[in-house]
């Protein structure tokens, strides 16, 4: 009896410890699926800002917990820096998926080196495509010119070196803009959506620098 009495302890202290093994494995397993990091981190939509830049932004650059990283909190970070104006974030299996929306700079103010976008302005060391304000645009009439900034596609914004508020006696909403490429082209506010159509304008003209007149007549004239 007592020989038998000594193999059930036996026995069940056996079971005790396989299953107190059992629940240290599953515990220990837990904790690294929980701390797992986050294996890769996809970026799209950015032009401006670097990969880097923007997973620097999220505090994402030591790749830390999957499981502790959530979208909104991602987000409200990247939303933060002022060339992001909106960002799509959403997890995949150990991935982060980061989409861009990215504010378009339409200037930048040459006299305080600020960039300026629709709703807003800003200063910092960072090239962008977009040209220079060389001078100063009345009160009045800054907020029109933003809005027809606006209306420019980003490419034709690259192309763009600099632009002078230039009215004359004819309009007072007149500006003269200098291509990077030479040429140099007069628009009005209510035109300025014309100059998208800058290089297929250049196709019909050829290799020859001038001055493109779109704020009246649509005309062309060599230097």
């Amino acid at each position: 009896m007592k020989t038998q009495k000594k193999k059930r302890r036996k026995l069940r202290i056996k079971r005790l410890f396989f299953l107190l093994l059992i629940i240290v494995v599953i515990s220990f397993a837990c904790v690294k699926l929980v701390n797992a990091p986050i294996s890769s981190i996809i970026i799209s939509g950015n032009t401006i800002l670097t990969d880097q830049e923007i997973i620097e932004t999220a505090n994402l650059e030591d790749y830390p917990s999957f499981f502790g990283t959530f979208s909104f909190s991602v987000r409200r970070k990247l939303v933060k820096n002022p060339y992001i104006m909106d960002a799509k974030v959403s997890k995949g299996f150990f991935s982060i998926k980061i989409k861009i929306t990215e504010k378009k700079i339409l200037y930048v103010d040459s006299s305080t080196g600020n960039k300026v976008s629709i709703d807003g302005e800003f200063k910092d060391d960072k090239t962008v495509c977009a040209p220079y304000l060389v001078n100063v645009v009345p009160n009045n009439k800054l907020n029109g010119f933003k809005k027809a900034m606006n209306k420019i596609d980003e490419n034709i914004l690259c192309q763009m070196s600099q632009i002078k508020y230039d009215p004359n006696n004819i309009d007072e909403d007149r500006y003269y803009v200098y291509m990077n490429d030479g040429n140099s082209v007069y628009l009005t506010v209510n035109k300025f959506n014309k100059i998208n159509k800058y290089n297929s304008i250049l196709e019909n003209i050829g290799k020859q620098n001038g001055t493109l007149y779109l704020d009246y007549g649509d005309y062309f004239e060599v230097k």
